[in-house]
């Protein structure tokens, strides 16, 4: 009878380990060395292997890594488009100039408009007036269909629609991302959780099925106003794509937790999670929160102090966890989020694999020692002064000239980091390849400066250490200070490659 029970309890645990070792990366369409890097991760850090632990965990960035293109820029547009709104015309005005610098500035020299802050406001605020009178009051469900015809042919629609995108380019160009990256959540006001959600289920789901475009929105000349006509173009189209589902689902058999750490709205990303099929594989969301009353409803402040994230639960369903991020989730507050809201629930032990796209992404993706590889997910437009066009660099400098792979990397004490090229025309697709081919183009591109090329040059030149190469060029440098004679950097302070 003993000998039965051991082998009715040896039997399940050998086919759960042989079908977790049996879950890897299929697809022919990842970078060669990106699927080889993570199934060798799957192999050496899976449930199947040796030495696995059970406190292993990989965290995504969702904006243009998960997902192909902005998932909140793409809301904010499908906001404009269907007028789904719960901020009354009295009120827009406060709204807008939330944590925004000096309203009175003239920002002329950015070259978006002529004017200031309340010049540009001034002229929404007037053109929604007219708008709620006319097809309002708004709601979160937005306007009918019945009368979306009539709005889209009404030049005062194009006047506020596109002043309001463009207002949303002006702000990430004049503050800091930790003012601009909120404020667009204030967009929300008025609006409960549910709402914000189903609105953001509704555009993923829309823009999802929609092939790549660009398309340009123009205030009308014979509209008075206060900067006068503007224009302003957009991205559209956004989804998942297979690669990323089979990648959450091969972490997932093999024991590996998946968390997504977002600079976006936190029920953007968890809609767009649910849209898109990727709920039963993730473990939970880390994302910006605001605070809400006792109905859920969103303000115009940020939630330092009791913002939390999601834990997704069978079904569908969500639940709000316990730990605050006490944070912003962007750049160093990644990191903060992390240390405060997941780590605690995997021994204190940061993530084992990250992934991402951008300076936003930059900390997480290098200052946890726990890391094992890091994939950057390449838009070919990011400087040597973007945190995605310096681990591009790194990347490409670790597999042809310090000959990488993963184990090598980890023998050698490093991060192996990694370059995943895309297609992002049609429905949006990964590529072969660490290049990738961008919006209209039917080229490939690399690297999207001889600035990103002459500094990588720089690392051959100097045989520099992955470490020292982090460490140097994270921080800001004028191109004085540099012998590719351009600048490099985007923080002002840094903690340091593998320094938690």
């Amino acid at each position: 009878m003993k000998r039965f029970c051991w082998f009715v309890v040896l039997i399940p645990a050998l086919f759960s380990s042989v079908f977790a070792q049996d879950v890897r990366l299929e697809r022919d369409d990842w970078a060669p060395e990106v699927k080889a890097a993570l199934n060798d991760l799957l192999t050496t850090c899976g449930k199947g292997a040796p030495s696995y632990d059970e406190n292993s965990y990989a965290v995504f960035d969702f904006d243009n890594t998960t997902a192909i293109f902005d998932v909140e820029e793409q809301l904010i547009v499908y906001q404009l488009e269907t007028m789904a709104f719960a901020i009354e015309p009295d009120k827009l005005l406060e709204v807008l100039l939330t944590g925004l610098s000096d309203p009175d500035v003239d920002l002329s020299s950015f070259g978006y408009m002529k004017g200031s802050y309340k010049d540009l406001f001034g002229d929404i605020v007037d053109a929604y007036s007219k708008l709620w009178k006319k097809y309002g009051p708004f709601t979160p469900d937005g306007v009918s269909e019945e009368l979306l015809a009539d709005l889209h042919s009404d030049p005062v629609w194009f006047e506020f629609a596109t002043k309001m995108r463009l207002s949303y380019d002006l702000v990430c160009d004049v503050e800091d991302n930790s003012v601009a990256y909120p404020w667009i959540i204030y967009w929300f006001v008025g609006m409960t959780e549910r709402e914000v959600y189903a609105m953001a289920r509704r555009s993923c789901e829309k823009f999802g099925r929609v092939e790549t475009s660009r398309i340009l929105w123009e205030s009308p000349k014979e509209i008075k106003s206060r900067v006068g006509q503007v224009r302003v173009e957009w991205t559209s189209g956004t989804s998942v794509s297979a690669n990323m589902k089979e990648l959450w689902k091969a972490l997932q058999a093999n024991g590996i937790d998946v968390w997504v750490c977002s600079a976006s709205a936190t029920d953007a990303i968890l809609a767009a999670v649910d849209a898109w099929g990727l709920h039963d594989y993730c473990k939970g969301v880390l994302a910006m929160t605001v605070v809400v009353d006792e109905r859920g409803t969103y303000s115009n402040a940020y939630d330092y102090e009791n913002g939390v994230g999601y834990r997704s639960l069978p079904g569908g369903e969500w639940k709000k966890m316990t730990r605050p991020e006490k944070t912003q989730t962007e750049g160093e507050g990644k990191v903060v989020a992390i240390v405060n809201a997941v780590a605690p629930e995997y021994g204190g032990k940061g993530p084992i694999a990250g992934f991402m796209d951008s300076s936003g992404d930059f900390n997480f993706c290098t200052e946890f020692k726990s890391l094992k590889l890091a994939v950057c997910f390449n838009r070919a437009t990011r400087k040597p002064t973007c945190g995605g066009g310096l681990i591009a660099e790194i990347a490409l400098y670790e597999r042809d000239v310090l000959g990488y792979d993963l184990a090598k990397a980890n023998a050698a004490g490093d991060v192996l980091y990694l370059l995943q090229g895309r297609d992002e025309n049609r429905f949006r697709s990964f590529r072969p390849s660490s290049a990738t081919i961008r919006v209209g183009d039917n080229a490939e591109t690399l690297l999207a400066t001889d600035a990103n090329y002459a500094q990588l040059e720089t690392f051959v030149k100097e045989k520099t250490t992955v470490r020292d190469a982090l460490n140097v060029y994270a921080l800001k440098r004028r191109a004085e200070d540099n012998s590719f004679s351009a600048p490099s950097g985007f923080l002002d302070e840094y903690a340091g490659y593998r320094s938690r």
